[in-house]
């Protein structure tokens, strides 16, 4: 008789669990977008079907994907917390430079990846890429690298790249001639001590050539 009770009693607890967990209570009532900077969760919702129902029988895994599926998205992770609100913490791409192609402008990231300007955007003082091959992933990639390469100071003081004449262009019009970039972070290396000794004697030359990269030529 006693065990008879105690399975009632339990089977009770465990209807009375299932019949709050499953109530309105716990139905989603907000959705957190946190770091979004050059996206508005609008442009998320485009792509991304906003969930609905019970926090406990939404995918977060299946949402993270849809998220991370935006190009400007890099990760997304979907976190719960009492009792009906989810978070999504998203990492966005990092944009370097301007990208011109025709009649068409793009963004590029860290990593090479191309990406649509987004609404309202403000490319401030990003250097701009010219001449570049943007149907070719490797050139774009070897693209991202060296102006994720260059010193903070360099990079800001940098307007132009071109792809073509493989020149950085400076805003006081400076031409750093660099070549090939095989051996990038030793051409990067050569010239912030070349930077550094002009900017002791206050110079700027109209162009630096890298190309060689043991013997630097500079051009006042």
């Amino acid at each position: 008789m006693q065990r008879r009770i105690i399975s009632i009693i339990i089977i009770i607890i465990v209807l009375a669990t299932y019949a709050f967990l499953n109530s309105g209570y716990f139905a989603l009532g907000e959705l957190e977008w946190v770091g979004l900077t050059f996206l508005s969760p609008s442009d998320l919702f485009e792509q991304t079907q906003l969930p609905q129902g019970n926090v406990f029988r939404i995918d977060k895994q299946a949402l993270e994907e849809e998220i991370t599926a935006h190009v400007w998205v890099k990760t997304a992770h979907v976190t719960w917390s009492w009792p009906n609100h989810l978070t999504v913490q998203v990492t966005e791409r990092q944009p370097i430079a301007l990208v011109i192609n025709n009649d068409s402008w793009f963004l590029l990231d860290r990593e090479g990846v191309l990406l649509p300007p987004p609404r309202g955007f403000s490319y401030g003082s990003l250097p701009l890429v010219t001449n570049a091959d943007v149907e070719a992933s490797e050139h774009l990639i070897s693209v991202a690298r060296l102006l994720s390469r260059l010193p903070a100071g360099l990079y800001e003081n940098v307007s132009e790249w071109n792809s073509k004449e493989q020149t950085l262009i400076t805003r006081s019009g400076t031409q750093i001639l660099l070549g090939s970039l095989r051996e990038l972070d030793r051409k990067v290396a050569t010239l912030e001590l070349v930077l550094e000794e002009l900017a002791k004697q206050k110079v700027i030359p109209k162009k630096i050539d890298l190309r060689i990269t043991n013997s630097p030529v500079i051009i006042e």
